[in-house]
């Protein structure tokens, strides 16, 4: 077959190897052009076509990931359309026991929660997400890599040593895991030039073999775009009244049909984190996790490194919140917990804007308009390491820092 590849930099080196080994003739193109030349020269090595633009030709086949936009192809010939999520399904091979994540808010949070208490449970965990890859220990998160979590890093994971892998995915999937997962679709926004929209390209995670779990808020949104069958779960957990910043945090829910208390450890804002404990805690159930397992690792739990992290400098709290998904989103969420906590007077919000290695820009004047609705002053750091004047009279303050690998 004649194999198009759109796009380098997002995994469609991956691809051109798998296509290349099946004995396809395969055209790579870097349409973003910022390819690394040794990459381009190891596949040039194997057989592979490297162009900048498409040539106008007739193709078999173009694999492109969902965000790509079809005009990339200009005046180029194409029989047939393959999803990089359908090409990561093609290679993939059936082999340690896989959990996919995806989703607009929660992945990370997610992921590492069901890595915690999995890895409890007597689990040998091999955790993949924007923060890094490497084992799940008794002393957490081991990376040992960092690769973007498109759905063709999937093809790169370990396939033997481990008892479990979890995987984090920003658009789509392998479509064969045995647990496939959205947190939510807070926000459906638009893809490839908004040709797309996300929703699109996340739905490809749903497996027919495995199973999905999803909110049961959005089954409608889900069941309209894909004919596979759901677990939803709900919003389960009850918080304890007068939560107060830097204190544990009770929680109530139910697991097995029984009431459960608990709390959350007073180091991370936890707040943040129940809509991902909801997930998980419908993923346990499936999983026919023990419910001491469940309470042992809930209550251990510290949170994600960087992810709302609470520290205090001398009288000033400090929550500290690095990642590739930093937006409105994550401001808006982040405050409507300090506002839940009655703890929004004096609370500065400092937003660092340096997306180097992240492939979508955070919309400022959102985030401004989200810092005015809770009446929360703002200021966007020059992304060069200043560091803004804190007013004496601050008691709070929120760090956003966009980041990571996507």
């Amino acid at each position: 077959m004649k194999v198009l590849i759109m796009d380098m930099t997002h995994g469609g080196a991956i691809l051109a190897e798998r296509f290349i080994e099946r004995g396809d003739k395969v055209t790579c193109v870097d349409v973003y052009r910022i390819a690394k030349n040794d990459l381009k020269d190891r596949l040039k090595n194997i057989g592979v076509r490297i162009t900048e633009t498409v040539p106008q030709e007739n193709y078999d086949i173009s694999v492109a990931p969902m965000h790509c936009p079809d005009a990339f192809l200009g005046e180029a010939k194409v029989n047939d359309y393959m999803s990089f999520s359908r090409a990561v399904n093609l290679f993939c091979k059936k082999g340690i026991y896989r959990i996919e994540v995806t989703g607009v808010k929660g992945k990370t949070s997610t992921c590492y929660i069901l890595a915690h208490i999995l890895q409890k449970c007597g689990k040998k965990v091999f955790l993949h997400t924007s923060r890094g890859d490497g084992p799940w220990t008794e002393n957490g998160h081991i990376i040992e890599s960092q690769r973007s979590i498109a759905p063709t890093s999937i093809l790169e994971l370990p396939d033997s040593g481990y008892d479990i892998t979890i995987c984090e995915v920003s658009l789509g999937g392998s479509g064969k895991a045995d647990i496939a997962v959205v947190t939510n679709l807070i926000e459906d926004y638009g893809i490839a030039k908004n040709t797309r929209k996300a929703s699109q390209a996340k739905s490809e995670i749903f497996t027919s073999e495995g199973i999905n779990v999803i909110k049961s808020s959005e089954l409608d949104i889900w069941s309209s775009i894909s004919d596979k069958e759901f677990i939803t779960f709900d919003e389960n957990i009850e918080v304890e009244d007068n939560i107060k910043i830097g204190k544990s945090v009770g929680i109530c829910f139910t697991y097995k049909k029984e009431k459960i208390t608990t709390k959350l450890d007073a180091g991370y804002m936890s707040l943040q984190y129940i809509p991902s404990i909801d997930a998980a805690l419908k993923i346990f159930e499936v999983m026919d996790v023990p419910k001491e397992k469940v309470v042992e690792g809930l209550t251990s739990f510290r949170g994600v490194p960087g992810r709302g992290e609470i520290v205090k400098n001398g009288d000033i709290w400090c929550i500290c919140d690095k990642n590739p998904g930093v937006s409105h989103i994550s401001a808006d969420m982040t405050l409507s917990c300090l506002k839940k906590m009655n703890s929004l007077e004096n609370v500065l919000l400092i937003v660092d804007p340096i997306n180097k290695k992240v492939c979508d820009k955070m919309d400022i004047d959102l985030i401004k308009k989200v810092a005015m609705k809770y009446n929360v002053p703002v200021q966007f750091t020059d992304g060069c390491g200043s560091v803004p004047e804190i007013p004496k009279s601050t008691k709070i303050v929120v760090k956003f820092t966009k980041e990571g690998f996507q």
